[in-house]
């Protein structure tokens, strides 16, 4: 097929393979985007969040030790609350930063997957509608897709989220795949990328068993028992790392940030909320005396998952509502921790904590306290969050007027490939809980925008 040189933005033309290309000034301004956030992180020296420093320690002991460990290694065996250090990082994103270097190779890899997930989306909603987009619809689409500033910040920032967020985009693509042809061999992709995921986050490690029922129900319903065996993999793999964990710690598990968020999240949030931040402050720092004064590492993390489960159980109902609230807002939080890190701004206590503490009225004493230029990009970035979560929930339940006349990548064509989205983000949101924020967003936040251009007018089946 020929197409007409000079195509304006309005236009889209096909490539040879038969894929929307994106127009050129659509690229421009991803590019640009993704160029100056990056510009700015490596001239300011910004590509370090607090969590950075772990990953790269953790590289550090690799390369010269082959030991996964995320602090200075010390000359002794480690003990007590140090041996958490050995499972606080799964060993995905040190590897990666170990194999390109850091903080020019992961900060260029991570733009280049930024840019590749967005196209993803962009791409297919363009070749989703009935015509091709206009230049205000364009421009419409790149609002929504730019208006999120933690996908610029952590594409340019020593931290797993967007490496994870390709690994999911992936894996719902290869799903889709499977959707669409039944071939075992892209089942056997999803549990590649599922390992890979919980590889580098251990929040996907309980999707394991997720994806082993779904697997099973598919091998059971279709009579391929090797559909089953794929669907294992994943958790067998996962309790092989929990099996070398016990090894390397005398406790079996997967990570141990899931003791320090218990703790320090969980249910130190309940206590403020029901006694104040003194009482809070107390009990951590009777729970950690207590913990560090076990005799093995195995009895410490016990002893703090009673000591927190007791909590959470005097205050089933305060805990509830705080998981609530953090589901919503890892949805529709603006990201100020953030883009006041990445813009060197003053720390202060989030707006989450300051929410749950004194509640509206104190949501809003801490928004009087930003600088009005970071006070502009969150109230931005906000009225956009609501309008995609809204445009996102239009987008699930928008029924396609007629039937795809080729597959589409993300399988948003079905309900049920919309649904698998949603599913994802959903399960996000629970686990991640009453640490609701922008950055546990980030790896689900192309299926949500997918989800919210699906939702804007004039949509039909994905063609790409």
């Amino acid at each position: 097929m020929k197409h007409p040189p000079g195509l304006s933005v309005g236009k889209l033309p096909l490539s040879s393979n038969g894929l929307w290309r994106l127009p050129a000034a659509v690229w421009l301004a991803l590019l640009l985007a993704h160029a100056l956030a990056g510009t700015y992180a490596l001239r300011t020296g910004r590509y370090t969040f607090p969590d950075s420093g772990r990953y790269r320690q953790v590289a550090q002991n690799l390369g010269q030790h082959g030991q996964l460990y995320a602090r200075p290694l010390p000359p002794y065996p480690p003990t007590g609350q140090d041996v958490q250090e050995f499972t606080i990082r799964p060993p995905g994103y040190p590897l990666l930063v170990l194999a390109v270097g850091a903080p020019v190779g992961i900060l260029l890899l991570q733009n280049l997957l930024s840019l590749g997930a967005l196209a993803v989306v962009l791409r297919g909603w363009a070749a989703a509608r009935a015509r091709p987009p206009s230049s205000p619809e364009w421009a419409v689409a790149l609002a929504l897709a730019l208006s999120f500033p933690a996908q610029l910040i952590y594409a340019n920032v020593v931290m797993s989220e967007i490496p994870l967020q390709a690994v999911l985009l992936g894996g719902v693509g290869l799903a889709a795949a499977f959707a669409r042809t039944g071939r075992a061999r892209y089942l056997a992709g999803v549990a590649t990328a599922l390992v890979a995921a919980w590889l580098l986050k251990p929040v996907l490690a309980p999707f394991t068993l997720v994806f082993l029922g779904i697997s099973s129900w598919l091998a059971w319903q279709r009579r391929r028992p090797i559909l089953a065996l794929f669907g294992a993999l994943p958790l067998l793999l996962a309790l092989a790392y929990m099996g070398w964990n016990a090894q390397r710690t005398g406790y079996f598990h997967f990570s141990s940030i899931a003791e320090i968020n218990l703790l320090h999240y969980n249910a130190a949030g309940v206590l403020r909320q029901a006694q104040g931040p003194a009482a809070e402050a107390t009990w951590v720092a009777r729970t950690l005396r207590a913990a560090n004064a076990a005799p093995t590492f195995a009895a410490r993390q016990r002893l703090i998952d009673a000591a927190a489960g007791a909590v959470l159980r005097r205050y089933p109902l305060l805990y509830a509502g705080q998981h609530a609230l953090g589901m919503a807002t890892f949805f529709l939080d603006p990201g100020r921790f953030d883009a006041s890190v990445f813009l060197g701004q003053t720390q202060a206590a989030g707006l989450l904590n300051q929410l749950r503490g004194g509640g509206a009225a104190g949501l809003l004493g801490a928004l009087a306290q930003q600088p009005w230029g970071l006070l502009a990009l969150l109230l931005i970035t906000a009225v956009a969050n609501v309008l995609r979560l809204a445009l996102a929930v239009r987008g699930l339940r928008t029924a396609s007027a007629h039937a795809p006349t080729s597959p589409d990548w993300l399988g948003f064509a079905t309900p049920a490939g919309r649904w698998v989205a949603a599913g994802l983000l959903l399960y996000l949101a629970v686990l991640t809980g009453p640490l609701g924020a922008a950055r546990f967003l980030v790896p689900g936040w192309p299926l949500l925008l997918a989800l919210a251009l699906r939702g804007l007018p004039d949509a039909k089946p994905a063609r790409y």
